[in-house]
Formats: C-alpha cells, sequence, structure tokens
C-alpha cells in the first residue's frame, strides 16, 4: 500500500485493509488500545511524549504493512504541523 492522506488515515486504512481490529493491532505491538486510537485520530497530544508518539508510529506502521521510515518521516510532520497550527 502506498501511503497517501494523513497519517492517522493511512494507517487506519491499512489496518482495515489487513482486516484488523485495533486489539490486535495492540497485541501485536504492545501500544495500549488508547494510543493507537489516539494515533487514528491524530490526537498526539495524548501520548505521554515525542519519544513514545514516534515510536507508537512505527510499531503500528509496521504491524499493518507500511514502512517505518516514512512512518517516522510523517509523525514528526504531523506533529510539527499541529504546534505551528497551536501556536497561530
Amino acid at each position: 500500500m502506498e501511503p497517501r492522506g494523513s497519517l492517522g488515515d493511512t494507517l487506519a486504512r491499512a489496518r482495515l485493509e489487513r482486516d484488523m481490529t485495533i486489539e490486535q493491532v495492540a497485541a501485536v505491538t504492545r501500544v495500549p488500545i488508547r494510543y493507537l486510537i489516539a494515533i487514528e485520530a491524530e490526537r498526539f497530544d495524548v501520548i505521554p511524549g515525542r519519544i513514545y508518539a514516534k515510536g507508537f508510529v512505527k510499531a503500528f506502521a509496521r504491524s499493518v504493512g507500511l514502512c517505518d521510515r516514512w512512518a517516522g518521516e510523517a509523525i514528526t510532520a504531523a506533529m510539527a504541523e499541529k504546534r505551528s497550527l497551536a501556536a497561530a
């Protein structure tokens, strides 16, 4: 799957295309369900820290067949965009 659209939408779409539930992703990644839900909704402020957010997003991406390098770059860009919108 070629990543397109927002980070959360892309991860959710990839998860659904693999016919995985959020619970299955949590079991594979060991990332708490509440954080996976927050990632799909792009609510990164819910996750306790940038390092955790990046790690969780990369694990999520790997579990649904996406490139973790892309995921790392996408989360960095998404978090920067959220910070700039909050500052405006």
